[in-house]
């Protein structure tokens, strides 16, 4: 999907988004994980302390850069533009662990049964969750402006 033109990317992830529909929770949350596992990244694209400045679904999957702030909100905007929204209690969280000095930036869904992109390419649950990491920042889907898509 990602190394795809503008339009192409963007009509393969409106087809996603309609496969997923067929799907149950826990193979829509596997295929959207194994998706976004593949996409480039960049360090530094958007900053975990200026929510209002991050992209809305589409301008997100135009731009086509992700760090892993970008690729967890690709991660939560893709399930949520599906028939599972209402199932997935979003929070795109971030969590410091003071030892490495190392940010983890996560889709947490369903409360934690599922959390994606804290352990690349896995969906873990929220056990684990090293219990060193410090939650700095919580985002809901109030928040992130979900109930506007």
């Amino acid at each position: 999907m990602f190394k795809l033109s503008v339009s192409d990317r963007l009509t393969y992830w409106k087809k996603l988004r309609q496969q997923l529909d067929s799907y149950d929770l826990d193979s829509a949350v596997q295929v959207v994980n194994d998706i976004w596992s593949q996409c480039p990244f960049i360090p530094y694209y958007l900053d975990a302390d200026q929510p209002q400045l991050w992209p809305d679904p589409w301008q997100l999957v135009t731009e086509n850069y992700y760090c892993d702030i970008a690729k967890s909100l690709g991660i939560l905007y893709t399930l949520h533009l599906t028939k599972h929204k209402d199932q997935l209690t979003p929070e795109l969280r971030v969590y410091f662990n003071p030892a490495t000095r190392y940010y983890y930036h996560i889709a947490y869904l369903c409360d934690g049964k599922y959390v994606l992109n804290l352990i690349e390419g896995m969906v873990v649950n929220k056990e684990h969750i090293n219990q060193e990491l410090q939650l700095r920042y919580r985002y809901t889907a109030a928040d992130l402006k979900l109930e506007q898509y």
